[in-house]
Parts: structure tokens; sequence; C-alpha cells
């Protein structure tokens, strides 16, 4: 068991709380941590690499048993071009949607649906009167 140790016994105080906390490194160095990470990215990439070549290889080959594995494969870019051209139509997809917004409110489209139905009624009924004048401008003609 370690003998203790009293703040009054030493030389010099140790910082405590708030100056401690200060004087501690608390952040990484940035080259440092940009390494790191590029190397822990680079060696994630090589194992889904590695894992999709054998799902790959699992899908296309059948196992002992001759059974072939079923998966999901998913829309997966193969290049960075191809993902950009992707996220572009994308986004070209969504300012469409935004622009085709034309009510904000509910009670707008019901007003624009009870407008489209008032409309539809008028024609229908200036063609059913066109349809009568037509009938009654009809002479019967016989050989």
């Amino acid at each position: 068991m370690a003998k203790p140790v009293f703040v009054s016994e030493l030389k010099s105080k140790p910082l405590l709380g708030l100056k401690r906390w200060q004087s501690e490194d608390q952040y990484p160095d940035e080259a440092q941590l940009r390494a790191e990470c590029e190397q822990y990215m680079a060696e994630f990439n090589s194992r889904e690499k590695l894992k999709m070549q054998h799902d790959k290889e699992m899908a296309e080959n059948p196992d002992e048993d001759g059974w072939i594995m079923v998966t999901r494969s998913s829309k997966v870019c193969a290049t960075a071009e191809q993902a950009e051209e992707r996220k572009r139509q994308y986004d070209e997809k969504l300012e469409k949607k935004k622009k085709e917004i034309l009510h904000l409110y509910s009670f707008q489209d019901r007003e624009k649906r009870k407008q489209s139905l008032v409309e539809l009624k008028r024609k229908f009924q200036e063609d059913k009167d066109k349809i009568s004048k037509m009938k009654a401008a009809r002479v019967f003609r016989p050989l």
C-alpha cells in the first residue's frame, strides 16, 4: 500500500482545479491529429474494400454445398464523379420541389381545389349548352 502524501509536506504546491485544467494540453497537435485520422481512414477503407471483395466473391461463387449467398447491394457510387453527379441531381430535385410548393397553408390548397372544381363545372355547363344548341339546330331531312 502506498504511503499517503500530504500537500503541506510538499515543497511546491501542485496545481489543482482550474489552474491544473488550463495547464494541461487539452487538444492534440493539428498535424498529429490529421495524420492519425488519415491513417485510420486508410485502414478503414482497406478493410471495407476487402469486405466488399469478399461479399462479391460470396455472391458470385457457390459455397461447398452449392448455395449462393444472396446479398443486398446498395447504390454505392464507384467514383467520386458519380457521387458528385448523384448529389447534384438530388439537389436539383430538391430545388425543383421547393419551387413547386405554391401554397404554404392547407386552406390555400382547399381554395385552389374549390376554384378548379367551379371552373370544371362552368366548362361542363358551357359544353352542355353548346351540345343542346347543336341538337336544336339539327333539322330532320328525309331522303
